[in-house]
């Protein structure tokens, strides 16, 4: 309960006993602003009804009831108020003579006051009465329970959104393989600026790309590669690494992760994917590329095509998520119309952080575009309030999606603007490991507000999954501030036109590069996606 007219109360009693002492109030004037004398009890006199009200209408003021009091049958005068029998304003003679002074009046709760008229009149600045901004909770009552925080808002599925148009967002990629020399000095750096975040292993030993490929040297995807150790006297040969190629025909090999640091050389198994007599090779560690060809086995591109977008919906990506999801739709849209013989599934992982409304939603492969589409137009961006986000969860969601083994060429593009939790970091490599072995090229598409911590781990799953790294730009004019990335070079283009080559590249089987000329802006000197003014290890 809350209580506020005892404070008025008290208010008006000291504005009565002040300007009584000052001799500018009548006893009328006093008695009004005071309201009925308390009784006894403590509580005011009792309350007249409205059949007792004078005439005129006017009444008092019920301090304890909080509305006006009408006139009293009591001796009370037509203002409601109830002049004292012990006081006469003039006791003597009319003609106000030299007759004894009047007993002083006393009001209950402030005690006798004399008044003593003054000649001149005293120049008595006006009193303010402190306004009540609040309301003063009694102290002996228990607090009042505040109502639990309103859940996110859900849009209003009748609202279209905002005029997003596909095409807007601006974006450059780089090929941390093509450069790998670049990719490992990044690494290193950021690995002392942001040391919680090392991911383990990755800036240690050799990275190896293993291409298989067909007697016209196309890719031939779907073949089980086996890296071992050799035998040493006395022990048997320990395999490293058993992955399947992709559709570009190629699988990474990193001493650092996989094991075999120190070996001088390795046997590679390559079994065909259409089950013929396996192909042995001996891999020299000396060499960034592998290359094993298969002269009897044909090359076949994929015929179906497993996308999946997971995309960071807290708060921070607000500025941006609208305009994604538009851009998703466009790119969806056009890849069905140019390869209407693929068959293509699409998933949608939305994740947040640890106290939202949920840490991840998952929806698998489907056929359906509509479907699809919908499930996407319904996320929006809330929650978060730290930096990093549970990206871990989201990576081992992915992990079970229903992602098809023969045939297909599996993409996923991760859009965030955050990284993993630092103790969640490992987790988040395990996860990104994981995609790897089940041949899912990771695309990482970094968002505004994009730092160091982030680029790290996008970049490292773009680079262990033979994927791109993907940054949108401030070109668009969209969006909050974009960090720029530490890259030598690259291009700037429309978002959407990179996701699409992308695609297609996986279904090719080989990787398309930008054209100069459909450039927005070019940094440094990118050629078919190697930056020419640094020396590289390349595929």
């Amino acid at each position: 309960m809350l209580r506020t007219r005892p404070y008025i109360r008290l208010s008006a009693v000291l504005l009565t006993a002040s300007l009584l002492l000052l001799g500018t109030l009548s006893a009328c004037d006093s008695a009004l602003l005071m309201g009925p004398v308390d009784t006894a009890d403590g509580r005011g006199g009792e309350a007249a009804t409205d059949e007792t009200a004078d005439a005129d209408g006017s009444a008092g003021y019920d301090a304890s009831a909080g509305h006006p009091i009408p006139g009293r049958g009591d001796g009370s005068g037509a203002d409601g108020i109830a002049l004292s029998p012990a006081w006469d304003p003039d006791p003597g003679s009319s003609d106000g003579g030299d007759s004894a002074a009047p007993l002083p009046t006393p009001i209950s709760g402030v005690g006798t006051v004399t008044v003593v008229p003054s000649d001149p009149p005293i120049d008595v600045p006006p009193v303010e009465v402190p306004p009540i901004d609040e309301p003063i909770v009694d102290p002996e009552l228990p607090p009042v329970p505040l109502p639990d925080p309103e859940p996110d808002p859900e849009p209003d599925p009748d609202i279209e959104p905002g005029g997003e148009q596909a095409g807007t967002l601006t974006a450059g990629t780089f090929d941390d393989n093509l450069n790998y020399d670049a990719s490992m000095a990044f690494l290193l750096d950021a690995a002392q600026a942001a040391p919680s975040y090392e991911l383990d292993g990755i800036t240690r030993g050799r990275r190896i790309v293993i291409r298989v490929q067909d007697k016209d040297e196309e890719p031939i995807g779907d073949a089980r590669v086996v890296v071992e150790v050799p035998e040493e006297v006395g022990q048997q040969s320990q395999a490293v690494l058993d992955m399947t190629t992709g559709s570009d025909g190629c699988v990474l090999y990193h001493t650092g992760i996989d094991g075999g640091t120190d070996a001088e050389s390795y046997v590679v198994t390559v079994s065909p994917p259409d089950g013929s007599a396996p192909v042995e090779a001996i891999g020299d560690p000396a060499e960034p590329v592998w290359t094993i060809a298969l002269p009897d086995t044909e090359s076949v591109l994929p015929s179906q095509l497993d996308l999946a977008f997971v995309i960071d919906a807290t708060g921070s990506m607000s500025d941006e998520l609208e305009y994604i999801k538009t851009e998703i739709r466009g790119i969806v849209d056009e890849v069905r119309h140019e390869f209407p013989n693929v068959d293509i599934r699409f998933a949608l992982i939305v994740y947040r952080d640890a106290g939202d409304r949920y840490l991840t939603r998952v929806f698998d492969f489907t056929n359906d575009l509509t479907q699809h589409q919908s499930d996407l137009a319904d996320q929006f961006a809330a929650g978060g309030g730290d930096l990093p986000e549970s990206m871990h969860l989201a990576l081992e969601d992915a992990i079970t999606l229903d992602w098809r083994e023969t045939g297909t060429a599996r993409v996923m593009f991760l859009i965030a603007d955050a990284p993993p939790h630092t103790y969640e970091a490992a987790q988040a490599l395990e996860g990104v490991l994981s995609l790897r072995e089940t041949g899912v090229a990771i695309y990482p598409v970094a968002a505004s507000g994009v730092e160091l911590e982030a680029e790290m781990v996008m970049r490292t799953a773009a680079l262990l999954t033979l994927g791109q790294y993907v940054f949108l730009t401030d070109d668009s004019g969209v969006g909050n501030t974009h960090a720029e990335p530490r890259i030598p070079c690259y291009h700037v283009e429309h978002l959407d036109r990179i996701m699409i080559r992308a695609i297609e590249s996986e279904l090719a089987g080989h990787a398309i590069h930008p054209d100069p000329l459909d450039a927005i802006r070019t940094v440094g000197q990118p050629v078919d996606g190697v930056c020419e003014d640094s020396t590289q290890q390349q595929q």
